[in-house]
């Protein structure tokens, strides 16, 4: 399957780990956080309601919430901050788990000596 978003050629991997992720764009405004959920045809979100919450922590409150009534569980939640003004909530239910590690960098290369002057 594909992301469903702006570049449909590229493949999803939560959907191919058996996952169902649902995501909702947060904005901060003078009043508070608001969140919509994204409208692609394949977002799982997409016929869910949006929230708004006077602090970002109330608006993950509430998003958890809107996919649990609609998953009956609340899945794996991230609510990562994009730019000072949006933030992108997931919900990822079902699937299975991949935890990437970095590998540590290398150090760097020894630079050349100069050449001796005759």
């Amino acid at each position: 399957e594909t992301d469903g978003g702006a570049n449909p050629e590229v493949p999803s991997p939560q959907r191919a780990m058996g996952a169902e992720c649902f995501h909702f764009v947060c904005t901060v405004g003078s009043d508070g956080w608001k969140a919509e959920p994204l409208k692609g045809d394949e977002e799982p979100a997409k016929d869910l309601e949006g929230a708004e919450a006077a602090t970002m922590e109330e608006l993950r409150t509430k998003l958890t919430e809107i996919v649990k009534a609609a998953k009956g569980e609340e899945g794996r939640v991230q609510f990562n901050q994009l730019t000072p003004k949006k933030a992108l909530f997931t919900a990822t239910i079902g699937g299975v788990v991949v935890a990437v590690a970095a590998a540590p960098g290398g150090g760097g290369g020894g630079g050349g000596g100069g050449g001796g002057g005759g």
